[in-house]
């Protein structure tokens, strides 16, 4: 095992100008081609260690973060694997006891965006959803889906056309189906997964606590309940959704129990409360007024907010609304967002609040106990 430097690269540098891929697909081809030029001529071998991501910065002349996104293409295809505090290093991606834990979490998105396509009977030559939408679906982040877009797009599998300014779609250019590997990523088969057990000691605890109607537990309170992180009991209580044994509900109304035999005629009477209709159209504006509010009564300007997760819980929303609540005060000038270990979303000027958020906090549970 050795450190390689920039000595060792001996293949001309990737030519950004005459090619219509993204830069950092350029880079992550470019690292492919040079990691099998060292092993062909014996100049490497798998376990060393390829120069740091600013070496590479510098000498190619593009950013860190490129880089760091090319990088990752190229583990994920199986060609490096990296060791904290250590770097990246060469693997043996031909051999069958490669370590595929980077390789699984990089491609569920690949995955899941495989499925939309064939979900939806997406005709070959066809645009696909947006990057937005496809990050809403899948609930996953803007970046991931994007990194996953370009290795699907490297695959051959799509290709990214080039609009008018700035704007770009992906067109689906080549067939695929699932196999049944990328099935047990936890795309349909929750039978094979951790998640599925899961799933049955929930059935279990729910049959035998509440009945149909019940509210029952938050997924945080299930969380510590059977020792396992947050979100594998999202994932959990996703699929109990799609089952209609639970009926997932925002705000204070909570989750409740359905059942089984009485779940139809109870989903039924549900839907007929205002209550619930007024529930369902939750929007975005009225977590703002909460997130101000909690701001104002915990926080001082200069000071570090809490994570985006645990304000979704403190509020009892989902991650996605508070961040875009989140992109509001940014916009407005009220917060200010820092990188590195220190990094952070801090208060740069108390936000104003309007009266009915006063008095949703007021009024709101999990608002109290927080505060107590």
């Amino acid at each position: 095992m050795k450190h390689l430097s920039l000595d060792d690269i001996k293949i001309p540098k990737p030519d950004f100008t005459d090619s219509k891929l993204p830069k950092t697909q350029i880079v992550a081809n470019w690292l492919i081609e040079w990691t099998k030029h060292l092993l062909e001529h014996g100049m490497a071998d798998f376990g060393d260690f390829i120069p740091s991501k600013e070496m590479l910065a510098r000498y190619l002349n593009v950013s860190s973060a490129t880089i760091q996104n090319s990088i990752r293409i190229v583990k994920n295809l199986g060609f490096f694997c990296s060791k904290q505090s250590l770097g990246t290093f060469i693997q043996d991606f031909n051999s069958k006891d490669i370590n595929k834990d980077d390789i699984i979490r990089g491609s569920i998105a690949e995955c899941k965006i495989k499925k939309i396509i064939i979900d939806n009977n997406i005709a070959l030559e066809s645009q696909i959803p947006t990057v937005a939408k496809l990050s809403r679906i899948t609930d996953i982040s803007k970046n991931t889906i994007r990194m996953a877009l370009v290795n699907l797009s490297h695959k051959g599998y799509l290709e990214k056309i080039q609009l008018k300014g700035n704007k770009h779609s992906w067109i689906y250019k080549k067939e695929f189906i699932l196999t049944k590997e990328e099935l047990l990523h936890g795309i349909e088969e929750e039978d094979f997964t951790l998640t599925h057990q899961l799933i049955d000691k929930i059935k279990a605890y729910l049959k035998k606590t509440y009945k149909p109607g019940d509210k029952i537990h938050s997924n945080l309170a299930f969380s510590r309940m059977f020792e396992v992180s947050i979100k594998t009991i999202n994932d959990a209580m996703k699929v109990l959704s799609s089952k209609k044994l639970i009926l997932p509900r925002r705000g204070r109304y909570g989750t409740i129990y359905l059942g089984i035999s009485e779940k139809k005629e109870f989903i039924t009477q549900e839907r007929k409360k205002p209550a619930l209709a007024q529930n369902y159209s939750y929007s975005w504006q009225k977590t703002l007024g909460h997130l101000k509010k909690h701001i104002i009564e915990n926080y001082e300007i200069g000071d570090k907010i809490a994570p985006i997760r645990e304000l979704a819980q403190i509020l009892n929303v989902s991650p996605n609304t508070i961040r875009r609540a989140l992109s509001d005060l940014f916009i407005n000038g009220y917060l200010v967002s820092k990188r590195g270990k220190q990094g952070g979303i801090f208060i740069i000027e108390k936000p104003e609040v309007e009266t009915d958020s006063y008095r949703w906090l007021a009024l709101n549970p999990k608002a109290i106990e927080f505060n107590n």
